[in-house]
C-alpha cells in the first residue's frame, strides 16, 4: 500500500499539487477500495481509523482532485456521486437496487477503432455504465 501511495504522491507533485495529510488519507482510502466510493463512505472509513477529517474537507479535496484528473466522478444516481482514482479507462456494472459498483475492463477498444475507420471520426471518448440487479439484491 505504501508503494502505491508513494506513486500517487509523485503523480500529485508532477501536477504541481501539494501533498497534505488530508489528501494522503483520502487517497489511501480510495487505494484500499475495490469500488468507487461516495464522500460519505470515505468519511466513514476515515472515522473508523480515528481520523478527524470533516466531510467538507473530503468534498473540497475530491472536487479539486476531479479538476486535476486525479479522480473520476461517477454520477450513477440522483443521490450521491462516487469517486475513484483515475487508473485508466474502464466501465462499471451497477446494481439498480443497492448501487453496488463493479469495475469492468473496456470491451469497446476494437469497436472504437472500427467506428473511427468507417466514419472518419476522431473518437475522443466513450462512457458506458451497465445497470442490473446484483446477486445479493436478487436473493432478497
Amino acid at each position: 500500500m505504501d508503494e502505491k501511495l508513494s506513486i500517487w504522491k509523485q503523480k500529485l507533485k508532477k501536477k504541481g499539487l501539494r501533498w497534505t495529510k488530508q489528501r494522503a488519507a483520502i487517497l489511501k482510502v480510495l487505494l484500499a477500495s475495490e469500488r468507487p466510493l461516495s464522500a460519505q463512505e470515505i468519511l466513514l472509513r476515515l472515522q473508523s481509523q480515528n481520523s478527524k477529517l470533516r466531510l467538507s474537507t473530503i468534498y473540497r479535496n475530491l472536487n479539486y482532485f476531479e479538476q486535476e484528473q486525479v479522480v473520476n466522478l461517477l454520477q450513477i444516481d440522483q443521490k450521491e456521486n462516487k469517486f475513484e482514482l483515475n487508473n485508466g479507462h474502464h466501465h462499471h456494472l451497477v446494481c439498480a437496487d443497492c448501487e453496488e459498483v463493479l469495475v469492468l475492463d473496456c470491451p469497446l477498444q476494437n469497436f472504437e477503432k472500427q467506428l473511427s475507420g468507417k466514419t472518419d471520426y476522431t473518437i475522443l471518448e466513450h462512457r458506458l455504465n451497465i445497470f442490473g440487479i446484483c446477486p445479493d439484491c436478487k436473493s432478497k
